[in-house]
């Protein structure tokens, strides 16, 4: 199929052929497999959110998992380290008492040092032999508490153990020595005092923080990743999505110049006729309100038009150094005479700008700004330099923006007014951009909306 098609004019007369863009031809009965489809974008945009909502999760829950076993695995070893403890002590103080056992007599300091030697490794550090009275007979080795025992330690049971520093202490009955149950001799009570470190148990328990430790830095190492996928999975679904916007804008864009410039020269040959024809009726002619009509919807439009044309027009803008204040206080006195406060306080005395472009942007955000006032108030115009940059704020003091509007205004033909073609503010943030800046739009907390445009000095 060609590019362009023949229309037929009045009584057969040949009219220029219309140049049909591409994309305007293939759209077909199977159009909806083609083309994209807002419902299908958002839907994508919300498993994008959810995937990477759950993968973010999913990961917490991991590193929670492995900290919570990682930590549950050192509360079990510190238990069996205390279990070991004891069994320790028993152990050695056992291997104290069978050397007694085995001796012909009460041992010597000699003897409890070769002791001592054997189970230094296990962590034996001291071992003493005491009398009744709790004086010391022998000893090797160093105690960290010297001197007599303690009287509530002279007492027959079960073993006293205590936790001495970083050692643990035990006291117990001395049994007779080989020779003296050979003998039969009566002898009198003698105790056992052993002090040994849990070399062990706080090995183990040393190990187990380490990789209670470790598997804290794993749990954070997994969740700095999945953060950082997170933020890389945001911003490409991001600039995937603006992608998209912009090609869907420029084929917006594209098919719009060629419908304003294909409309506009019938429409301006249809505009002039009727106004001719009207200039030709008398006042009280019957037709001559239906023929201002025609002429009133003929300009409006023409208005819709150049809205379009504005709109695609993206070629390179024209910077030169001006005056910002004088150029904001003239496009209010031309939107409004008199119906704007213009505040330039604050404004540069110079800025690289487009004045013919950025006056677009600023004088749709006053007429809507006026539309928007109640009769009898101005809206407020602000020029002024912040952070490094040209801001012109435009306040007006209507009902305000509606809650989830603040982005969805700039989008092309949206419009919360029963007339305008909805390209005001699409155009300002065309213009914006191709400046570099931007413009945002909020409620005032005095009341009202404030739109900020701004422009980098370079």
């Amino acid at each position: 199929m060609s590019g362009t098609t023949r229309r037929a004019g009045p009584a057969g007369e040949s009219v220029a052929p219309l140049r049909v863009p591409s994309y305007i031809r293939d759209v077909g009965p199977d159009a909806a497999v083609r083309a994209p489809v807002a419902g299908e974008s958002m839907h994508t945009s919300r498993v994008g959110r959810l995937a990477r909502w759950g993968w973010l999760a999913t990961t917490g829950a991991l590193g929670a998992a492995l900290l919570a076993t990682a930590w549950m695995s050192h509360a079990r070893v510190v238990r069996a380290a205390s279990t070991l403890n004891r069994g320790q002590a028993g152990v050695l103080l056992e291997s104290a008492r069978e050397l007694v056992r085995e001796l012909p007599s009460a041992p010597t300091n000699a003897e409890l040092d070769s002791l001592l030697r054997t189970r230094e490794d296990a962590g034996l550090r001291y071992v003493g032999l005491f009398d009744a009275a709790g004086q010391p007979l022998a000893q090797a080795g160093t105690a960290v508490t010297a001197g007599p025992l303690a009287r509530d330690q002279l007492a027959f049971g079960p073993p006293q153990v205590a936790v001495d520093g970083s050692r643990l202490r035990l006291v117990a009955p001395a049994p007779p020595a080989r020779g003296e149950r050979e003998a039969g001799r009566r002898r009198d009570r003698r105790f056992l005092a052993v002090e040994f470190e849990p070399v062990v148990a706080e090995q183990l328990a040393g190990e187990s923080m380490s990789t209670f430790v470790l598997s804290a830095l794993i749990a954070a190492g997994l969740l700095g990743a999945a953060f950082m996928f997170w933020r890389l999975s945001a911003q490409q679904e991001l600039a995937e999505r603006r992608f998209e916007e912009q090609r869907r804008l420029s084929a917006l864009g594209e098919m719009a110049g060629v419908m304003a410039h294909e409309i506009r020269n019938p429409l301006a040959s249809l505009k002039g006729h009727a106004q001719l024809l009207a200039e030709r009726m008398s006042g009280d002619h019957p037709d001559r309100r239906r023929v201002e009509r025609v002429v009133h919807e003929a300009e409006r439009l023409e208005a819709l038009t150049t809205d379009l044309l504005d709109f695609v027009r993206s070629g390179p803008i024209d910077v030169k150094s001006a005056d910002p204040a004088a150029l904001v206080a003239a496009w209010a006195e031309e939107v409004a005479p008199g119906g704007l406060t213009v505040h330039a306080e604050g404004a540069p005395a110079a800025w690289p700008l487009d004045a013919a472009r950025l006056r677009q942007a600023v004088t749709n955000v006053m007429r809507n700004a006026l539309q928007a006032t109640a009769p009898g108030t101005r809206p407020d115009v602000t020029v002024q330099e912040r952070d490094g940059r040209l801001e012109i704020a435009v306040r007006d003091f209507g009902p305000g923006i509606a809650p989830g509007d603040e982005e969805r205004i700039f989008a092309p033909f949206y419009t919360t007014r029963a007339t305008g073609t909805g390209l005001g503010l699409a155009v300002a943030q065309r213009v914006a951009q191709l400046h570099g800046g931007t413009i945002t739009a909020a409620n005032h907390p005095g009341g009202g909306a404030v739109f900020r445009l701004t422009v980098p000095r370079s």
